[in-house]
């Protein structure tokens, strides 16, 4: 065999183990997938004298879960293999009708379950299961204040996600620091120019100056001035009057 060919028939026998497992250990142990013991949900059947499933329906479910997908897969292979190569063709195009066809009956059965609300899929109307639970369900005062409270802080933050980003936050910031927090800058270095950036208070990298006695980076020139066009100086209140005020600092050799 080749090897290229190995590899898909060892996946699909990883595959046929482990869904033949999952079915041993949920549908037929305890008549309800894993989901459905999550909700604590089982399957009930009609026939007999028992609520739940039958041991008939039970072997049913499995081959039309794992048998004939598995079957549907290895067609071609089986066809080959019983000498029916020569009608290959007409295999895939039956298979292909097949699958249009339970295609369009789900979706027949699907628009049913809206309308009945029984039988969800094509497996559970063949068979005559449904899901239900096990005990009869009591009745619960529901109050609906959790309801309202969490409606009220959904629309909240609705309003919040729609609004924050319409605010300018650098604009609130310099206005706070200019109009409320008032830092004046020591008389004593007026006339000296400061090695660091007036806003970062760090060694500027690619110093710029608009016309006071301090310095700036240019990231935080720019940034503060183009989110804040009313952008001063946060030591001593020099204000920008244009774009062009914002120029390179260039060293002055006497």
């Amino acid at each position: 065999m080749d090897k290229n060919m190995q590899v898909p028939e060892r996946l699909r026998k990883i595959t046929l183990t482990i869904s033949s497992l999952l079915f041993q250990f949920t549908i037929y142990a305890h008549d309800s997938t894993i989901g459905q013991q999550i909700l604590n949900l089982k399957y009930s059947g009609s026939e007999g004298q028992s609520l739940w499933m039958s041991r008939r329906q039970k072997i049913l479910y499995g081959l039309i879960l794992i048998v004939c997908p598995w079957l549907r897969e290895r067609a071609e292979t089986l066809a080959s293999f019983v000498g029916l190569s020569k009608y290959q063709a007409k295999i895939r195009k039956v298979l292909r009708w097949l699958d249009i066809s339970l295609k369009l009956a789900a979706v027949w059965n699907f628009l049913v379950f809206l309308q009945r609300g029984v039988y969800q899929t094509i497996t559970e109307r063949l068979l005559g299961i449904q899901a239900m639970f096990p005990s009869r369900q009591g009745i619960r005062q529901v109050s609906f204040e959790y309801m309202t409270r969490e409606l009220l802080w959904h629309g909240f933050s609705e309003f919040l996600f729609f609004t924050l980003p319409l605010v300018n936050f650098q604009r609130v910031k310099n206005f706070v620091r200019r109009h409320i927090l008032n830092h004046h800058e020591d008389p004593a270095l007026d006339g000296l120019r400061v090695m660091e950036c007036a806003v970062c208070e760090d060694v500027p990298t690619n110093p710029q100056e608009i016309g006071c006695p301090h310095l700036f980076c240019y990231y935080c020139i720019q940034s503060n001035y183009k989110a804040d066009p009313g952008f001063s100086c946060p030591r001593c209140r020099t204000s920008i009057p244009s774009v062009d005020s914002i120029r390179p600092y260039r060293t002055v050799i006497s």
